[in-house]
Order: structure tokens, then C-alpha cells, then sequence
């Protein structure tokens, strides 16, 4: 028996072109990212899916909305973008200033290292791990959508390739991926991932 777990991340926000970490923050989508939604929205609105499940953060929900039409959400606080705590609204040269060794130790991927007033790295992957056993567990067999954000994102994909990928591989905005999961061998494959072809070569962000 396969569960497959289709993977989406909401448009862009003002925060994603300016490179501030928003974590958290409820930052709305940007004119682009509006657009881009649409985008997935118009690609994936035949697709079936037996479950769909969202972020409760705008920005996925008006992501998830574009993709789902009439069909039912399930808006998850699990599938929030990665608590950075006293982070969120600085960029990376700010926090290497104000958070040197912290910020170092994050660069290196510590699982261990601090988000001072948010998760280590341990503590949202170990939120990944959950996520993704819940929804095998709960759907075995069916085919469910869970649109989130890019930290997240990535860090399900690690989870299941068992931290073997870069823990920054790309994951653009609203971009498509999805894994399988085999319940005979309790294992994962990743289908494919960062899949942005209905952005029409847009220039993408990964950031956070």
C-alpha cells in the first residue's frame, strides 16, 4: 500500500522578496504571490486529492483556497512555517549581528543550536517527523495535499530522505512536490519536488 503526500508552498510575500524572516508572522501574499496562486490553483484544480490539509496562516490559506475551489480544508497549525521567535521582520545580516554565535550555529545546521524565543532545528523537525506519521497513519492509501511554507517544506523533505539532502534545497514559492510513502518497508521516495512549471519562468524566491 502507497500514501502519497503532495507538497505546496504558498506565493510570495513582500517579506520573500526583501529576504526578512517572517516565520510565524501572518504576512500576506503580494500582488505576485496573488498571481502565482492562481497559478497552482488553475494546475491543480482537477487534480484529485482525498484530503486536503492547509497552514492556518494567510498566506497558505489563500494559497490552499486557489488550489482546492469547492473542496473541503483542513487548516493545521502544525503546518506553520517554522517558529524563528525574536527573528521574524530581521534579515540574515541583522541576525548575524545581533545573534552571532547563534546565527553561525544555524548556518552550520545544528539540530541543536537556539532560535532564542523559537524552535531549534530538532524541535521543527521533530514537528516535521510528526506531520508526516500523522498523515500516514490517518490516510493510508489516499492522496493528500498539505500546503505550508518553505522551511517546513524542506524539512519534511529531509525528514523523509532520512536528513540526507541539503537542509537548504530549494523550495520556491508555490512550488509542487510530492513523496510516497510505502507501508510494507516503512519507507519514503521523493516523486519529485520544486516543480514551478506553471510560473512560466518567473523569477522565483526561496527565502523565508
Amino acid at each position: 500500500m502507497e500514501t502519497i503526500i503532495y507538497l505546496v508552498r504558498h506565493g510570495e510575500t513582500e517579506a520573500n522578496v526583501t529576504e526578512t524572516l517572517q516565520g510565524q508572522r501572518d504576512v500576506p501574499l503580494n500582488e505576485n504571490g496573488l498571481s502565482q496562486a492562481r497559478l497552482i490553483g488553475e494546475r491543480l484544480r482537477k487534480k484529485h486529492f482525498d484530503v486536503i490539509r492547509s497552514s492556518d496562516l494567510s498566506r497558505a490559506r489563500i494559497t490552499a483556497e486557489a488550489i482546492a475551489g469547492e473542496r473541503q480544508i483542513t487548516f493545521d497549525p502544525f503546518l506553520r512555517e517554522w517558529d524563528l521567535g525574536e527573528w521574524v521582520g530581521l534579515k540574515w545580516s541583522q541576525i548575524a549581528e545581533k545573534y552571532p554565535g547563534e546565527a553561525a550555529a544555524f548556518k552550520k545546521g545544528s539540530m541543536d543550536s537556539p532560535v532564542p524565543g523559537g524552535e531549534s532545528r530538532r524541535e521543527f523537525y521533530s514537528r516535521a517527523e510528526r506531520v508526516l506519521k500523522e498523515l500516514v497513519v490517518s490516510f493510508p492509501g489516499k492522496e493528500v495535499l498539505c500546503v505550508s511554507h518553505g522551511g517546513l517544506l524542506r524539512a519534511m523533505l529531509n525528514v523523509a530522505a532520512k536528513g540526507q539532502l541539503s537542509i537548504s534545497i530549494r523550495t520556491d514559492n508555490t512550488c509542487f512536490c510530492c513523496l510516497k510513502y510505502l507501508h510494507n518497508s516503512e519507507s519514503w521516495q521523493m516523486v519529485f519536488w520544486n516543480d514551478t512549471s506553471h510560473l512560466e519562468g518567473q523569477k522565483l524566491s526561496n527565502g523565508w
